[in-house]
């Protein structure tokens, strides 16, 4: 056996050991906390963070979504156009509000509708596109109940372990070798805890660390993580596979 084979296997050994033992929930968690503290936050979450069962768990997430995905595109023409109508009257109707609760100076709500609004021009010009036989390579991967899934403090809500670890996320898959990349940020700026991200990011650094350690003590798990995996300090996600 070559020495550097024999010198990586306790290594491997200890890692996958870890992988087994430790909920990702938890890992994932931890780890880009530690990338926070150290300035790395450049450094991505990737496969090899994962073990092979958590990796097969999420394979078969993106291959159920996938095909689902591809049915709906494989629509006939007019359906799939009478779709991308209703968006975008839709999505005109989201620019609408976020007009007027700007108006209003509901800042934040008037984000929340245009984030809809892009999001189902979006959605509307893949319909057109599909109609043309152009079927689309970026997919959104969304949770039935996502808010209330990962609001449960019981990990048994979530089995795979997936919702509470990435969340909703983007994927695109290479169509001629079903390759795919999740690709998405470890960000805590979400609607569940935005105000909360909000008040950390104007502290100092002290305040910050106190209130976050003091916001743990009292209950929120979440506490360091609003306080320092948001906005410039999240960590990218990048995990390739193939759909099998």
């Amino acid at each position: 056996m070559p020495l550097n084979n024999f010198l990586s296997e306790p290594t491997n050994a200890l890692a996958n050991a870890y992988r087994n033992t430790i909920d990702m929930r938890k890992r994932t968690y931890g780890e880009s906390l530690m990338k926070s503290f150290a300035n790395r936050t450049q450094s991505p979450i990737t496969e090899s963070d994962f073990s092979e069962k958590e990796l097969a768990a999420l394979n078969d997430l993106i291959r159920t979504n996938h095909q689902q995905k591809m049915q709906y595109f494989a629509r006939p023409a007019g359906e799939l156009l009478r779709n991308a109508n209703e968006l975008e009257a839709a999505a005109k109707k989201e620019a609408e509000v976020a007009r007027l609760f700007k108006q209003s100076n509901s800042i934040d709500m008037a984000n929340l509708s245009e984030n809809r609004s892009r999001l189902l021009v979006t959605q509307a010009q893949q319909l057109r596109d599909a109609a043309q036989g152009k079927a689309p390579t970026d997919f959104s991967f969304d949770y039935k109940n996502y808010g209330n899934v990962v609001g449960e403090v019981a990990f048994s809500n979530d089995p795979a372990g997936w919702a509470q670890t990435l969340g909703r996320f983007r994927y695109k898959v290479d169509p001629a070798t079903n390759e795919y990349q999740v690709y998405d940020s470890y960000d805590f700026n979400n609607e569940m805890h935005k105000n909360r991200v909000s008040d950390f990011s104007k502290m100092s650094p002290p305040a910050r660390m106190a209130n976050a350690l003091a916001d743990t003590l009292t209950g929120n798990r979440y506490a360091l993580g609003e306080a320092y995996l948001s906005g410039p300090n999240a960590v990218p996600v990048a995990i390739r596979g193939k759909i099998k």
